[in-house]
């Protein structure tokens, strides 16, 4: 039996679009469900995980855009651009939130003081690994973005070029999955 390349057709196009549609709205509900929680911080809590999972979802789907780069394949130029200054946007709103929310997590008697007493080692190792992991994507997709426009389109002939963003895009995610996973693990031990 001939094997050749596997092209979707438009009903399996319907389908794949709604499954990333339907998995989207629900991976939302989580941190949109901060908006109700019965706390003085819920809008803060809210907008906080709304921009840290969009954040997530947008440098995840960019991973795939990374490995035809690492591998010296031509991407769609315009595209790429503005996925990357989407995630950019999207880290400096999880970082600025993040900084926001932190402030109840050092008040008084705030979640710092609760796992301090309980837990403590979680706050020294897990927290203070969040806060600085959590920092780096932003400045490694403003070095992506500033690759995209200052090379322009000639980033796809200069392999070395394209080879350091889509390394870029992998450590930026890498460093937002750490954050993100660390901030879940803290919210579910104590939330603000």
């Amino acid at each position: 039996m001939p094997t050749g390349e596997y092209r979707h057709d438009h009903f399996g196009k319907a389908v794949i679009r709604t499954q990333i549609a339907i998995a989207l709205s629900l991976l939302l509900l989580l941190p949109a469900a901060n908006f109700f929680y019965p706390t003085a911080y819920n809008l803060k809590a809210g907008i906080h995980g709304v921009s840290a999972i969009l954040a997530v979802i947008v440098g995840t789907y960019l991973t795939h855009r990374a490995i035809p780069l690492i591998k010296g394949m031509q991407v769609r130029f315009e595209s790429l651009r503005l996925w990357v200054m989407t995630a950019t946007v999207l880290n400096l709103a999880g970082a600025v939130s993040g900084n926001w929310i932190y402030m109840r997590y050092r008040g008084q008697e705030g979640p710092r003081d609760w796992i301090l007493a309980h837990v403590p080692s979680f706050h020294n190792v897990l927290m203070e690994f969040k806060e600085f992991a959590s920092l780096f994507p932003f400045p490694l997709m403003v070095a992506a973005c500033f690759a995209l426009f200052y090379y322009g389109k000639s980033m796809q002939y200069r392999r070395d070029i394209a080879r350091f963003l889509g390394i870029t895009l992998l450590i930026s995610w890498s460093f937002l999955m750490l954050g993100f996973v660390a901030g879940l693990v803290l919210a579910k031990l104590r939330f603000v």
